[in-house]
């Protein structure tokens, strides 16, 4: 584990300001509550001190009962009401609060992820850092903000009692501030130990956490009952849970040092070394005996609010380490840039030499390497997962991307829907560099079914419309969607139509879909709207070969004027391309119609009669 660069005061200073103020923001009533509270609670800190020295003493004096009856009477008032406002906001008002917060930090989070380069997902460091400032950044707000109404209770409270002290004799005072002093030190090497220790064992707690979140989902139940994954899990489980103990232990090691042997001590020889002083001013008559039961209670009220208001100046060199995290993903700027040129109607789309490797900084902190591609090495040692790829697609055209395994198909897709740029080359969009167009503009002129669609736990509908669904403009679209996607018998079985929900996870009426089923409600998603261009990665990969044909009839009877580009294969899908793509090892080998290609009697072709036979062997 690397060792944490010192952080200068500044920086400490100005990260946890940064906090302060986006809490100031985002919920103000938050900020203002929590800075009344603390005044209030170092209010009610200091008060019951003074109180109980000023009783004790004016009782040692002699004073009447009635005076001292009174004084009790008016502190029971104080109390009631300063509780009966605690109650009231860490009950009522404070959850609230936190909510609102976390919902506001979390939707800025969510924004910042989307607009995070596809690339940066695929770093397991940038992915671990990336977990853990979701995770952290609200709960890290909320323990600045509280931390620092604590700050202002703790001060409060004991600057009052201090110069209560300082009444009695201002070697005590000395006494506590040389121990608080030292116990500073403590805390600051604590908090840096803490921090390492959280990001030791970050990557090993998100590891457990995927673990457990296998066995719940039901999309893993039936791998675990007809498979060995169950153990190699079990496994991996154990070993990762013994991987946290050796961290723990070996920092609870050092956590006893500091605090255990350390801070303990400290404070027990503080605090003898005051009592045996008193006891010498109350031999000498300097102290009565009134006033030294009032100031043992008041030390050790005092004592523990040093304690603590040092505990909380420490916890802010440690909050601006998170903080400085968080900030990296405000800060990061995407290498995909938005262009500023109008997205005109669709005519062609071109790949000019374009070539592409999985090697890419998303961050100066950030590297990683993509291999998991059968792609050959260029010449910069990078692994090539495309290698000077040229193809036109004009509108109109029904398009087949084919090869096996590792040949590129998915990263071609990839670069055309901009999600990752060219390490060389250009893709052209009707001539023009597709980095000149917004990428959100450019890629909602694109519909796309992918290979691992999703289906969401809602409706028919919302699923199809991709969650932008109004009942009163998108029922038909829906329906129709459906229908061409070869729904419309699965459809008519739903008792609630395009209101039925999928999956059972939060609806006990919710359905589950067949696979195939699944397929048609991703697919229908590219016919509800008006997509220039359609993008079908293994459309029929789930569905049986008389599906498949009705599919793709539709597809051809809904798409006359549209682009539609197919990845498959299974090639009985791109008998209806116009013009077929092979791709092998990241390269452009062949293209031509089906028959030209069967003419050929290269590659594509070898790959025809092989499934061609596979076919009729099964039949």
């Amino acid at each position: 584990m690397s060792k944490q660069p010192r952080q200068k005061l500044s920086s400490i200073l100005k990260n946890n300001l940064f906090m302060l103020k986006k809490v100031a923001r985002y919920t103000p009533d938050y900020f203002f509550w929590m800075i009344v509270e603390g005044v209030v609670w170092g209010t009610i800190n200091s008060a019951s001190g003074v109180f109980s020295f000023h009783l004790l003493n004016t009782v040692e004096e002699g004073t009447d009962f009635p005076a001292a009856a009174g004084m009790i009477g008016l502190m029971a008032l104080f109390y009631i009401v300063v509780y009966a406002f605690d109650r009231w906001y860490w009950q009522i008002q404070n959850p609230l609060m936190r909510q609102k917060l976390h919902l506001k930090m979390h939707e800025e989070l969510f924004v910042k992820a989307r607009s995070l380069d596809l690339s940066c997902f695929d770093d397991p460091e940038f992915y671990n850092d990336f977990v853990w400032a979701m995770d952290q950044s609200d709960k890290r707000a909320v323990e600045v903000l509280e931390d620092t109404g604590k700050l202002i209770n703790r001060i409060v409270a004991s600057t009052t009692l201090v110069g209560l002290l300082l009444t009695v004799d201002p070697v005590i005072s000395v006494i506590l501030f040389s121990s608080s002093a030292i116990t500073i030190v403590c805390n600051l090497v604590g908090n840096k130990i803490s921090f390492r220790h959280s990001k030791e064992t970050n990557p090993l707690w998100r590891k457990k956490d995927y673990i457990n979140r296998v066995y719940h989902l039901a999309d893993y139940a039936k791998e675990l009952r007809i498979s060995r994954a169950d153990e190699l899990l079990m496994k991996e489980y154990d070993e990762n849970t013994e991987k946290i103990i050796e961290v723990d232990v070996k920092y609870g090691k050092k956590y006893f040092l500091f605090y255990g042997l350390g801070w303990n001590a400290l404070s027990t020889v503080t605090f003898f070394t005051i009592l045996v002083y008193m006891i010498v001013l109350l031999d000498r008559g300097e102290l009565a005996i009134g006033g030294f039961a009032a100031v043992v209670t008041v030390i050790w009220k005092i004592r523990w609010m040093l304690i603590d208001l040092i505990e909380r100046l420490t916890k802010y060199p440690k909050h601006s380490l998170y903080i400085e995290k968080y900030l990296e993903f405000l800060r990061f700027t995407p290498r995909i840039q938005t262009g500023k040129s109008e997205l005109p109607p669709f005519e062609s789309l071109e790949f000019r030499n374009v070539s592409f490797s999985y090697e890419f900084s998303a961050h100066p902190k950030y590297q990683f390497h993509e291999e998991d591609y059968k792609a050959p090495v260029g010449e910069n040692g990078n692994r090539e997962a495309l290698r000077n790829i040229n193809l036109t697609i004009h509108a109109g055209e029904k398009i087949a991307i084919v090869g096996y395994n590792g040949a590129g198909k998915t990263t071609l897709i990839k670069l055309m829907m901009r999600l990752y740029d060219p390490t060389e080359g250009e893709i052209l969009y009707n001539g023009v560099n597709i980095k000149e167009y917004d990428p959100e503009a450019y890629r909602k002129a694109i519909g796309t079914v992918f290979q691992d669609y999703k289906i969401f736990a809602t409706t028919v509908a919302e699923n199809v419309m991709n969650g932008a669904y109004c009942e009163e403009r998108d029922g038909g679209t829906v329906i129709n969607a459906l229908n061409t996607a070869d729904f419309a018998d699965k459809l008519g079985t739903l008792k609630e139509g395009i209101h039925t929900h999928l999956t059972r996870e939060f609806n006990d009426n919710g359905t589950n879909l067949s696979g195939g089923e699944s397929q048609k409600v991703a697919i229908a998603r590219v016919f509800a709207k008006d997509y220039p261009i359609i993008i079908m990665d293994e459309p029929s990969s789930a569905l049986d070969p008389m599906a498949e044909y009705n599919l793709n009839q539709s597809i051809l009877h809904h798409t006359n004027d549209k682009t539609v580009i197919f990845i498959s294969h299974r090639l009985s899908t791109t008998r209806i391309a116009d013009t077929i793509y092979m791709f092998d090892t990241g390269r452009l080998i062949e293209e031509g119609s089906h028959s030209e290609l069967l003419a050929r009697n290269g590659k594509y072709a070898e790959m025809f009669r092989l499934q061609s036979e596979k076919y009729q062997v099964s039949l």
